[in-house]
């Protein structure tokens, strides 16, 4: 449990969780001399880093840290001083208040208690093939000869497993010592499995004993009050790790910079960073239990300084790529005054207000000289598709060209067909252009592009191939975003003409959590449909079990069909491989069920092993009510628009993510019967399962759902490895910390003013830590 250089007042203090490393801003000598440290330390080259930068200085130059100890820390990426001031406690104790064992006693099994008692015995024991320390341990008035004592005085027994030996010479008979631990009790008698040893006092010895006698008692070291908890390294009696990283606070603390200007900490009313390392990584003494409280839960007034440090960098970050985009040409889309008459002769509805806004946000974004960089997000059925349309409307009215770019042959088809039946009354000139596109036509088509006689060309991936050119591209627009990667949204916007960037219109069906809106997507404008058309009735969403569930949902589709509507089934697979030991739904098996229960319907199946071709076809046909329920897996979720499709089944739903089982069910309730929506699950649901089907029964707002997305995924996940700019972000959190972000945010587009290009030396440190996160990728490249 210890080593044999470790202070013996300065126990290990156990295992622990969480993630040490953090990459050091070091140079590539200094991570060498760490590393050959570990074996034969060179003086010179050490010394010489040191004077350049002590931040970048190898562990081993730490008082304590000898080439074995930085070879452990090593492996664990603590390779430089700076690396270990930045290795940050994951919790305190408070010894101040330990309890008496007898006190103990009367706790309930499980509670986690902090107390002192003096040791009667330790050893180790070996049995079994298996060993383990355990000490005897007594109230701390039990006397180290008297028997009589143990009888009033509590006892427990304490053991540690996978534990290194010596411990019985670190806590020996006499000792105090201070533990924290879950209380358990066996047969009326106290036990702890492997609490954490906070403190040791030894005993005694007769030279001590001696000098009190004469006088001149020897000093002894204070004993901690507040303890504070690293994570764990393997080999490395923790003890010795805090006094590492507290050393090296001690050494650099005081140099550690992140770039957040002295300015902007006296406006946020924040600490230095300096006071906030030393707080962290040693608590005073008279910190209070609520300051404790606090620290413990990660919401102290020194941990939002180190989570303000990283959000306010990210808003640099994300501000300075918004100016650079605004900086760059765009062919100016001048308004026209006509434009209002046109789009309501060509629309056969009346625009809600939210679609009024976000037009006129767009017309006046087109009007500018520099591109336009903006998302459009709204629910399913939110009418995202008309307000891309009357985008459209502007940039022809200037002679430039739109692309749109679908996901799928299937929903361009569908764009083709709903923009040419409202061009009938607007003179757009639309085409469609797809891998099924035959040979001939996708000639003469391309000629027509290039030539400009094409106002607006809508596609899938084929609009990015080398061989289609515009003659005047103005506008692009990204259909359901996130299932295009950055790098074939980049690829499309290319295509321009050389007079100047086009702008950029990227839509998707499924609400950013405000907070992702801010910092992966900082750099587009947006507009909010936050309305649904009038008529429009919500989906209603129950929650069913087992086969009782499951019957209870083909008797609804049996019946709605009959009213002439129709209906989806969703499983989770294709089909049963069996070798998966889950009994999850497939779709293959469930549309032969359906089809034996329900004979007088008509059943299609699709899913991603179809070859297109075959898929799209089904799809048709259910559009086209020659099927009356589509068996399918998520290959709908993103799908056609299909009015009479009022009904959905998701089998297994707990599997599915809360962002699909949206999605999902905004393919149902696209007409004005209103939909149905049933989600049934087989089996036992775990507590996330619950959580997203409790969400999903609860609201049918994307923007809600997606908040809750957020806090039961996190920002990668969410997103996706194709969406860049996901920020990577280890003390701040876009889900806990949407003011603190909100108001770094400020800050540092109040730098920006001041200095756009970061050039004044109080910015230098900025300018660094900048360049530091950019070298790492901790913002990802651009998202649009």
């Amino acid at each position: 449990m210890g080593a044999r250089d470790a202070d013996p007042r300065e126990p290990d203090l156990g295992a622990g969780t969480g993630k040490a490393s953090r990459t050091s801003k070091a140079s590539k000598a200094g991570k060498a001399a760490a590393s050959a440290s570990a074996t034969e330390p060179t003086a010179e080259p050490v010394a010489e880093i040191v004077a350049l930068d002590p931040l970048a200085a190898p562990t081993h130059t730490l008082p304590g840290i000898g080439p074995a100890f930085a070879m452990r820390l090593a492996e664990k990426g603590l390779e430089t001083v700076e690396d270990l001031l930045w290795c940050l406690p994951r919790r305190y104790d408070d010894v101040r208040d330990a309890k008496g064992l007898a006190e103990v006693e009367t706790l309930a099994d499980g509670v986690r208690a902090t107390f002192v008692a003096k040791v009667r015995s330790s050893r180790m024991i070996f049995a079994r093939g298996r060993r383990w320390a355990e000490a005897r341990i007594a109230s701390t008035d039990f006397g180290t000869d008297g028997a009589s004592d143990l009888v009033q005085s509590a006892s427990a027994v304490i053991r540690w497993f996978n534990v290194w030996a010596g411990i019985e010479k670190r806590m020996p008979a006499g000792s105090i010592v201070t533990l924290s631990g879950a209380v358990k009790k066996r047969e009326g008698r106290l036990e702890f499995a492997n609490p954490d040893i906070l403190a040791i006092e030894l005993p005694e010895t007769p030279e001590q004993i001696a000098a009190e006698a004469a006088g001149t008692p020897a000093a002894k070291k204070p004993m901690p009050t507040i303890i504070a908890r690293y994570p764990e390294v393997t080999g490395v009696p923790g003890a010795r790790l805090r006094q590492a990283c507290q050393t090296a606070c001690a050494r650099v603390g005081a140099s550690a910079d992140d770039g957040v200007p002295a300015s902007v900490e006296q406006a946020a009313r924040l600490p230095s960073l300096a006071d906030t390392l030393a707080h962290l990584h040693a608590p005073p003494p008279e910190i209070t239990i609520e300051e404790l409280a606090a620290l413990n839960r990660g919401d102290s007034a020194w941990q939002k300084r180190l989570a303000f440090g990283e959000l306010f960098a990210l808003g640099v970050a994300v501000a300075m790529r918004r100016r650079e985009r605004r900086q760059d040409a765009a062919v100016a889309c001048p308004r026209d005054p006509v434009l209002d008459g046109v789009l309501a002769t060509a629309l056969p509805f009346q625009l809600t207000k939210a679609q009024r806004r976000s037009i006129d946000e767009l017309w006046d974004d087109l009007a500018q000289p520099s591109p336009m960089n903006r998302l459009l997000q709204g629910d399913v059925g939110a009418g995202k598709t008309c307000v891309a349309f009357a985008a459209a409307l502007q940039v022809a009215r200037a002679n430039r060209q739109t692309a749109v770019m679908a996901p799928t042959e299937l929903l361009a088809e569908q764009h083709f067909e709903t923009w040419n039946a409202w061009a009938k009354g607007s003179g757009l000139r639309i085409e469609i252009l797809t891998a099924s596109t035959p040979k001939p036509l996708r000639a003469s088509l391309l000629a027509l592009l290039g030539a400009g006689h094409v106002d607006v060309l809508i596609g899938t991936h084929s609009l990015i191939a080398e061989s289609v050119g515009f003659g005047a591209l103005g506008l692009v627009i990204i259909d359901e975003q996130h299932r295009f990667g950055v790098a074939q949204r980049a690829k499309l916007r290319d295509k321009g003409d050389g007079q100047g960037a086009p702008h950029l219109l990227v839509m998707t069906a499924t609400p950013i959590p405000r907070t992702l809106a801010l910092t992966a997507y900082g750099d587009l404008d947006l507009s909010i449909l936050d309305e649904l058309p009038p008529g429009r009735l919500p989906v209603t969403t129950q929650l069913l079990g087992g086969k009782r569930g499951e019957t209870a949902a083909y008797k609804v589709i049996a019946e709605r069909v009959a009213a002439g509507e129709r209906a989806y089934v969703v499983c989770p697979k294709v089909e049963d491989d069996g070798e998966s030991e889950t009994t999850w739904k497939d779709a293959t098996t469930v549309a032969d069920e359906v089809a034996a229960l329900m004979p007088q319907l008509r059943v299609g199946l699709v899913h991603g092993r179809l070859d297109s071709d075959r898929r799209d076809r089904v799809m048709r046909a259910f559009k086209e009510g020659e099927v009356d329920v589509l068996v399918a897996t998520t290959v709908i979720e993103v799908g056609v628009d299909v009015p009479a499709a009022t009904v959905m089944v998701v089998h297994d739903a707990e599997r599915f993510g809360l962002a699909q089982l949206h999605q999902l069910r905004g393919r149902v309730g696209r007409g004005t019967a209103g939909g149905q929506c049933m989600l049934v699950s087989h089996g036992t649901i775990s507590e996330d399962g619950r959580t997203r089907l409790d969400a999903m029964a609860a609201t049918t707002d994307g923007f809600v759902i997606a908040e809750a997305d957020l806090a039961l995924r996190g920002p990668g996940e969410l997103l996706g490895p194709r969406q860049a700019g996901v920020p990577r972000l280890r003390f701040g959190s876009l889900q806990q910390h949407t003011d603190l972000l909100l108001e770094a945010r400020g800050h540092a587009e109040r730098i920006l003013d001041e200095d756009p290009d970061l050039v004044r030396p109080e910015h230098e440190s900025l300018r660094r830590a900048l360049a530091r996160r950019f070298a790492q990728s901790v913002y990802g490249a651009e998202s649009g």
